[in-house]
């Protein structure tokens, strides 16, 4: 009976975890109907498997069969179908361990009912509250990476879930070896630590991504700022020059003009235009931060042999962080001008256009592009270049939410197209 009534109690838990630790696509209601459901299937296993029979065998059985209802349920829940449904399913049933090896242990050794069903209700508390306040955070945050490392970690639940049972039940039966809890106690102590050093290195590498492409964005911003001061320098040098060259020119084109020559006082006065419109510093927008983005990958497309078309009314000062909205501009730029100059047969297209347009600015960025896009569950696009790449869109996305922005893409008649809508008066 007390079997019984800690599998039951565990499973009342795992559901819990569940609904606090899965991404889930369901609504929270049908969530919680589906796994009303299921208990009632597994509380029938349970009965005529544990109850009924009570044999090592049928024990097993019954972890089996509630073991895969369990998570064909979560991957059908799960907002993820891949490695990560799997990895949350595994890890609930990993996570219940301890509260029922506390609660067992302390019926072995106490022979009372009731002290082990009250110990392990704690010990499932104790831990869920650990969890809920110290890793679910990292856990969610770390499940919106899509990559295939998911299903390699499945092994690490899988692994301590088979070596806490094969103790526990077969082919030693705790009851008969004590002994064995110490072992099973340290076991689950591990998997704990395991799970939190490996979501620690997760969340430590992803902020290295992070850091990295600042430094990067940083670099950018320096190189479009000491370019423009490039061209100031060398058009101060040529102001100097055309100013002392003034007076001279002014004596020809009126030699021209007493003598009739009209012909070479317009050639004269051309040149003259053409030499005030080289000292024009280019300038794309009023905003400084966005202005040397803007020119640093302008650059970067000429040297791709990309065409870079851009109109934009950026205001000098904006209601969010100019560095974030730098950040955001940076990633869009860079991937129009990274898949816009891809196809070397051909010139390509980059396109930027950013507008004020009631009380908002509207930010359009579109180019060539002659791959197909893959998206992810999150509808963002899945990058292509491997391990560390990928974190530019959900640096946007992560801008959006913060911000209260507007986010969409498109790939039409061969041009990939995102816009972004920002909010210019704070509210």
């Amino acid at each position: 009976m007390f079997d019984f009534i800690l599998s039951q109690m565990s499973l009342i838990w795992i559901f819990v975890f569940y609904l606090n630790f899965l991404p889930r696509r369901l609504k929270f209601w049908k969530t919680v109907f589906l796994f009303v459901a299921c208990t009632v299937v597994c509380v029938i296993c349970s009965y005529f498997l544990i109850l009924q029979n009570g044999s090592a065998g049928a024990n097993i059985a019954n972890i089996l069969l509630q073991g895969m209802l369990i998570q064909f349920l979560v991957y059908g829940i799960c907002k993820y179908h891949d490695g990560r449904a799997v990895f949350v399913g595994l890890t609930g049933a990993a996570y219940v361990l301890f509260g029922g090896v506390i609660g067992l242990e302390a019926y072995v050794w106490s022979g009372c009912f009731l002290a082990g069903i009250l110990i392990a209700a704690a010990m499932h508390l104790f831990v869920f509250l650990i969890l809920y306040f110290k890793l679910r955070r990292a856990f969610l945050s770390q499940l919106d990476r899509e990559d295939s490392i998911w299903i390699k970690l499945c092994i690490i639940p899988l692994l301590f879930y088979v070596l806490v049972y094969s103790i526990t039940i077969w082919p030693a039966d705790v009851h008969e070896h004590p002994e064995n809890l110490l072992g099973i106690f340290l076991l689950i102590l591990l998997m704990f630590t395991s799970y939190i050093i490996l979501f620690g290195a997760m969340d430590g590498y992803e902020r290295y991504q992070k850091q990295k492409n600042d430094i990067e964005l940083m670099e950018k911003y320096a190189d479009g700022i000491r370019q423009q001061l490039e061209i100031m320098r060398v058009n101060d040098e040529k102001n100097a020059i055309l100013r002392h060259d003034i007076k001279h020119h002014a004596m020809v084109l009126l030699g021209y003009l007493r003598n009739g020559e009209y012909h070479k006082l317009k050639e004269a006065m051309e040149g003259t235009l053409s030499r005030f419109e080289e000292l024009k510093v280019q300038a794309y927008c009023e905003n400084v931060a966005v202005n040397s983005i803007v020119t640093q990958y302008a650059k970067q497309a000429r040297k791709g042999n990309v065409l870079f078309n851009c109109e934009m009314d950026v205001p000098s000062e904006l209601p969010v962080d100019e560095v974030e909205f730098a950040v955001v501009l940076s990633n869009l730029l860079s991937n129009a001008v990274r898949e816009a100059g891809a196809d070397a047969g051909q010139p390509g297209v980059v396109r930027i256009f950013a507008c004020r347009v009631k009380g908002q600015l509207a930010v359009e960025i579109s180019n060539t592009f002659t791959n197909e896009v893959e998206f992810g569950e999150d509808h963002l696009p899945i990058s292509k270049r491997g391990e560390g790449h990928g974190y530019g869109s959900r640096s946007v996305l992560a801008f959006v939410r913060k911000y209260g922005a507007v986010y969409d893409y498109q790939l039409e008649d061969g041009f990939f197209t995102v816009r972004l809508a920002l909010y210019l008066m704070k509210h």
